[in-house]
């Protein structure tokens, strides 16, 4: 060939490699189309005991459809402690509390003064997640909603939808109307109608004043219009309908909320607006991805209206209502992401089994409140939320390709709580803690402080030199946590488990047991519970102490976490902001104590090409999710990860 045919060859085949690559640049991110897509879905506070109960009931069919064709965990194990953000976090990396640095749902940050805290869910994993981990290999990941993945961190998926935060919480609005003489009116073309507005203000959290205006048409058949500007009708407002109100609040890529009339429309003075939690939503992706997915599904909703449904401004009615919609966005947003990009990987998660348990988990007669007629009334909220699971199981089975493999996963299950513990109350009648006279924690005069969480709660002491404005020398440190050890050890407290179960909750257990008063089949109830082993008034709540010197504690120790650690016998919350040593629970379910406890047992069910179906009865623990999905995607696991691949696809 000679020189100029060459560099004529050369050339050509130079710029078919660079159109190549622009257009690779310039278009969405998509995974091989004959890759299929791993689904990893997580449903928070599904355990395993749980689930095996609701399918006997026959509300969970379509799990049950989908455990005769997948593989099932009966020995799967989650992270210590057994909590929301620790366990997603082991989920996602394969590493445990010790290198996440996710030590509690809510922990002290050592480097600031006694009291400020930081969310599990916020902080930037210590390790990185598969998705970023898989997305730096080459892979196409996404996430929607799951823990730990708010893509404004460094280790973002290639496409991510993450709650943005709760902006405003709801309220219940009276609304006083007064006459309307501007452009409106003949906006409206009423005429001689009157036309008068109520305005609602909104305490939108770091931003300037938003209001609504509520326009009012005195006709035969009052009609409402709702607008966030004062120059413009806006929409009508339906009656006994939900209505959607988008804000646009930058730099979030959503924000928004939902009302509800109250009241009759034809009675001015009686009308209320109730207006629901406002939240904000962070989409990013490649393109125009946000954009995409603002426009087709709107704003980021709240995932629950538990406030007002307790305070009583909304019905059990508009409570599911507001539950099922978030389910349901959920749902909708990762099945479009999942068949619009095509991603390898796909994490989601719906939080409305745990969001109920927490609440309404009422089956031992050692919890306030047990009595026949209110046991029947939470049983129906709890069903309610495994069918909503149910349902979303149903439509995301639905929705699998041959070549598809999608886990089904949980972080976690609930026990029954009847007892709140106060470790700050402990540590202030020991003098380890001290208050101002505005009940204020004083860090000048304070040695320790509990951060708690569920039923673990972390201890730190207010060391010199490593917390702000920290007071104990460091030649004082062991002293002051042998101190702490000393409070909690053999700690006794009255509770109610002085009261006879089998005669507090004899027709309670005979409901349970199925002896004739319910029709379907029941779940094989204890006749005597866990909690009346005890035999005494007293009990000793605190189950294990911990600190940095226990080799049992290696697996926790995290600059994240405290010198020393508390965990709760079954039964007992650890309390927050509690103000005496022990009252009974409002909280009527939790977790975060001895995974290895039955009810504390997670969920893994899994299907695939690459995943024989059957029982998996081998200790598997959450660790070994992570190199699972290493191992399907074909990809080498990171140094940092701790657990094994449950399956072997070579």
């Amino acid at each position: 060939m000679r020189d100029d045919a060459m560099y004529t060859y050369i050339k050509v085949f130079s710029i078919i490699i660079l159109i190549s690559i622009i257009s690779f640049s310039i278009h969405p991110a998509y995974a091989a189309e004959t890759s299929g897509t791993i689904s990893v879905v997580s449903f928070d506070g599904l355990g395993y005991m749980d689930a095996q109960r609701y399918m006997n009931k026959g509300i969970m069919r379509n799990l049950q459809e989908f455990q005769q064709e997948a593989a099932y965990a009966t020995n799967f194990i989650t992270v210590m402690p057994s909590l929301t953000a620790p366990s997603h976090a082991a989920m996602a990396t394969g590493a445990g509390p010790a290198n996440t640095g996710i030590v509690s749902n809510e922990f002290h940050n050592p480097r600031k003064k006694v009291k400020d805290d930081q969310s599990g869910f916020s902080q930037t994993l210590g390790v990185t997640p598969i998705w970023k981990e898989a997305k730096d290999q080459g892979k196409v990941t996404a996430t929607v909603a799951f823990p730990d993945s708010n893509p404004d961190n460094s280790s973002a998926a290639t496409y991510a939808v993450y709650s943005g935060g709760t902006l405003a919480e709801s309220k219940l609005h009276n609304l006083k109307f007064s006459t309307v003489e501007d452009e409106r009116v003949h906006q409206l073309d009423a005429g001689s109608i009157g036309v008068e507005v109520a305005v609602i203000t909104l305490d939108i959290k770091d931003y300037p004043t938003q209001q609504l205006f509520l326009l009012r048409t005195d006709e035969k058949e009052p009609k409402l219009y709702i607008s966030t500007n004062p120059k413009e009708i806006g929409g009508e407002l339906l009656v006994n309908d939900w209505n959607a109100i988008k804000l646009d609040l930058p730099p979030f890529d959503s924000a928004g909320f939902y009302v509800k009339l109250k009241g009759d429309i034809a009675n001015k003075d009686e009308l209320q607006l109730f207006q629901g939690t406002v939240m904000a939503g962070i989409y990013r992706g490649p393109d125009n991805f946000a954009e995409q997915i603002e426009s087709k599904f709107g704003f980021y909703p709240a995932a629950d209206e538990l406030g007002a449904f307790t305070a009583g401004t909304i019905t059990r009615e508009e409570y599911e209502q507001a539950g099922e919609r978030f389910t349901k966005y959920v749902t909708d947003v990762s099945l479009y992401i999942k068949d619009t990009y095509q991603p390898d990987l796909l994490f989601y998660y719906y939080p409305i089994v745990d969001n109920e348990l927490h609440q309404f988990l009422l089956r031992e007669p050692e919890q306030p409140g047990y009595i026949l007629e209110t046991v029947q009334e939470k049983e129906k909220y709890v069903s309610w939320a495994f069918r909503q699971a149910d349902q979303a199981i149903g439509r995301i089975k639905n929705n699998l390709n041959t070549d598809d493999h999608l886990l089904l996963i949980s972080d976690h299950g609930l026990e029954p709580i009847h007892t709140r513990l106060s470790p700050n109350e402990e540590l202030e009648k020991a003098g380890l803690l001290v208050k101002d006279k505005h009940g204020t924690i004083d860090s000048s005069k304070t040695k320790a402080y509990a951060e708690a969480s569920g039923t673990i709660a972390h201890v730190y002491v207010n060391l010199k030199g490593r917390e702000t404005k920290g007071i104990v020398e460091p030649s004082e440190f062991q002293q002051v946590k042998q101190e702490i050890v000393s409070v909690f050890t053999n700690r006794t407290v009255f509770t109610p488990l002085s009261q006879d179960p089998r005669k507090v909750a004899h027709p309670v257990l005979q409901w349970l047991t199925g002896n004739g008063v319910t029709s379907y089949k029941p779940y094989p109830y204890p006749k005597v519970t866990l909690f009346s082993t005890y035999n005494s008034k007293e009990v000793t709540p605190y189950e294990k102490i911990w600190t940095d010197d226990d080799e049992e504690y290696s697996s926790i120790i995290n600059g994240n976490s405290g010198d020393v650690f508390l965990s709760a016998a079954p039964g007992f919350l650890m309390g927050k902001e509690a103000k005496i040593a022990a009252e009974p629970a409002q909280e009527l379910g939790s977790h975060g104590g001895n995974p290895e406890r039955p009810r504390l047992r997670p969920i893994l069910y899994a299907s695939g090409p690459d995943i024989s179906p059957g029982e998996l009865s081998g200790r598997i623990t959450m660790t070994d999710i992570a190199p699972s999905l290493y191992e399907l995607l074909g990809l080498q696991a990171p140094d940092f990860v701790e657990g094994q691949p449950i399956w072997n696809t070579k």
